[in-house]
């Protein structure tokens, strides 16, 4: 049998390892079942539950406090359209632009822990963050938002989204709490 060389044979990369499919998989169903459960709860017709409580944030949040990039990256990219094949919400145009908002979302909130640490209030510029990215590309495609004024349709976002920005700093307050990233606590981070 020919000897294989060890400077050829290198390992393969390993990014869908067993670890991160199943935090992946855990997030994913997350970041399905709060949308879903916002859209099955009892509103009147010209109210938009999930526009005002950012169901779709709160995955990726926990994501991305706890460390988990490479999670919080595939959720921010595959939930909007997961959520559109499930519950039709967003539209196909929207779909697009909650993910620019989301991927904008995960980038900030790690970039404020690297530089400041964990702190109850990371959410709340994330989200505006990813509302001014949503918001530039909707300036080149304003189809994405269903061809209405950009600028208005990211004031009415972030106007409407202030109970779910609350929603966001409760999970943040809750997560540094009870199950923070690392320290004494334990968390995910150092488990």
């Amino acid at each position: 049998m020919p000897e294989i060389n060890a400077a050829v044979a290198r390992p393969l990369p390993r990014f869908l390892t067993a670890s991160l499919a199943r935090e992946l998989g855990i997030v994913l169903a997350l970041s399905l079942l709060f949308p879903f459960l916002i859209h099955v709860l009892p509103v009147p017709e010209t109210s938009r539950l999930g526009a005002r409580l950012l169901p779709m944030f709160y995955a990726p949040l926990l994501a991305a406090l706890w460390g988990r990039m490479a999670t919080a990256w595939l959720c921010a990219l595959l939930a909007p359209g997961l959520n559109w094949a499930l519950t039709g919400h967003p539209a196909p145009p929207g779909t697009y632009a909650m993910m620019i908002q989301l991927l904008v979302f995960v980038v900030v909130v790690r970039g404020l822990l690297a530089r400041a640490g964990v702190r109850w209030f990371v959410a709340i510029p994330a989200y505006l963050a990813g509302i001014g990215a949503a918001l530039l590309v909707a300036l080149v495609f304003p189809a994405l938002i269903g061809g209405r004024p950009p600028v208005d349709w990211a004031v009415q976002s972030a106007v409407r989204s202030l109970p779910g920005l609350g929603i966001l700093v409760l999970i943040t307050c809750l997560v540094l709490r009870f199950y923070p990233p690392s320290g004494k606590g334990g968390g995910p981070a150092t488990a």
